[in-house]
């Protein structure tokens, strides 16, 4: 078994994770150096606000735009599609559009949404600005993916987290702004980079003209990606939406700040696969039954390794933990395990879903989502009533194995990898 796992470590998927692996560490290292500080100059309830605004902001995105940031990327490839700058363009007008209706909709529902996320109602309205100038950030971003221009789809995703990071230290720590210092650095930052993604597309990648075909093509593919990404927030962000409920603000922040401590494992796993993904589709373009073999003993290999890590992150962030936070925060301590085993089998997912993806069977793969998203909800709600904020980290755990579980039957459905034997033969070995 050392030989085996000897040449997979040796192998080009740690040899080649390239700048978009290191860019995405960096990125999320920038707002988890911010932790200690904010956690001092913030009170929960304060962080709390900030939290709820922040997931405001990922539902605003669902539907800005309609998600055809997506098609931007896949239509580069597509050799329907004759003039790419055309279908830029045709997708901006996606993005007007809908983001008109947003805005507007957004004003009538004011109250409504204060009330039921905590975030003033004054700031409502800049969800959307954001969002907007978020979603041109991505066209750009899909389109330097697409021309494998690496360095400056780092630069722009790098840079927007340091401006925002060196904001939120002028408003928050210099400035004493509070929780309005912290969203005024996010909503700057976006503005900023959001404003010259916008000019870089006008002058570069765009051709103006209407194009109806265009649009329909950029619809079909985005507009089915919608239930997906609602599962997926019904799994990830229920849990805000309900402890804000029962239990107000102020859990919302201890709760977020134990659930940030314990994305450091997600931050690991996620880096990890960008490597092994397309190593993986190589391999199984090979269709020897020998490799498959060594990548499920890899598999099994990794998912204990997985669960190892969480243990140890665990212990060393229990230490590190009066250092990273404030006296105020000190009660999300008690979220960070579960965080870290619901992350770790968020890791796990990752290894199966993959051949979900190779066989092009990805439209299934939204109804697991959907359908475990839809659970999470009452699952959520019955252990924050019986165990509050702890209830909701062990219900982000029980979720992310429900995920990991259904996946793994259904990934072994679609291409079957003989997932038994190699479990014999890990332990026979």
């Amino acid at each position: 078994m050392m030989q085996l796992v000897y040449e997979i470590l040796n192998s080009s998927i740690f040899k080649a994770s390239g700048i978009y692996t290191l860019s995405s560490i960096i990125n999320a290292t920038i707002p988890f150096l911010l932790l200690p500080l904010l956690t001092r100059y913030l009170s929960p309830e304060e962080y709390g606000i900030v939290s709820m605004y922040t997931l405001l902001l990922s539902i605003t995105s669902v539907f800005m735009g309609l998600s055809v940031h997506g098609a931007i990327n896949r239509a580069y490839f597509d050799e329907k599609i004759n003039d790419h700058k055309e279908y830029v363009w045709n997708s901006l007008i996606i993005l007007f559009i809908s983001s008109s209706f947003t805005f507007l909709l957004y004003n009538l529902l004011a109250n409504y949404i204060s009330k039921f996320t905590g975030v003033p109602i004054s700031w409502i309205w800049t969800v959307v600005l954001v969002s907007f100038f978020q979603f041109v950030i991505n066209c750009l971003l899909a389109i330097y993916q697409a021309q494998l221009l690496a360095f400056k789809y780092s630069k722009i995703q790098i840079g927007q987290s340091l401006v925002n990071a060196l904001l939120t230290i002028l408003f928050v720590i210099i400035l004493l702004l509070g929780w309005k210092g912290r969203l005024l650095a996010q909503i700057l930052s976006v503005l900023f980079f959001g404003i010259m993604a916008f000019f870089i597309l006008y002058k570069h990648y765009t051709e103006k003209k209407i194009n109806l075909y265009y649009i329909k093509h950029a619809l079909k593919f985005g507009v089915p990606l919608i239930p997906h990404t609602i599962g997926g927030m019904l799994m990830t962000l229920a849990d805000r939406f309900i402890i804000n409920n029962l239990l107000g603000l102020e859990k919302v922040g201890i709760y977020m700040v134990g659930l940030q401590l314990g994305m450091v494992l997600a931050v690991i796993t996620e880096s990890f696969n960008k490597a092994y993904a397309p190593w993986l589709f190589e391999k199984l373009n090979q269709n020897n039954e020998d490799i498959k073999r060594k990548i499920v003993v890899f598999t099994y290999i990794y998912f204990f390794c997985i669960i190892f890590l969480a243990c140890l992150l665990f212990f060393i962030l229990k230490i590190l933990f009066p250092i990273f936070v404030g006296e105020k925060f000190l009660k999300a301590e008690k979220v960070i395990l579960w965080i870290l085993l619901g992350n770790a089998f968020n890791g796990m997912y990752f290894m199966v879903v993959n051949y979900i993806f190779y066989t092009y069977k990805s439209h299934i793969l939204a109804f697991v989502t959907f359908i475990v998203g839809l659970m999470n909800v009452p699952i959520t709600f019955l252990f924050v009533k019986f165990y509050e904020e702890v209830g909701a980290a062990q219900s982000f755990m029980i979720v992310n194995m429900l995920m990991f579980l259904f996946t793994w039957i259904l990934s072994a459905k679609v291409y079957p990898m003989n997932w038994r034997r190699g479990f014999v033969y890990v332990f026979r070995k």
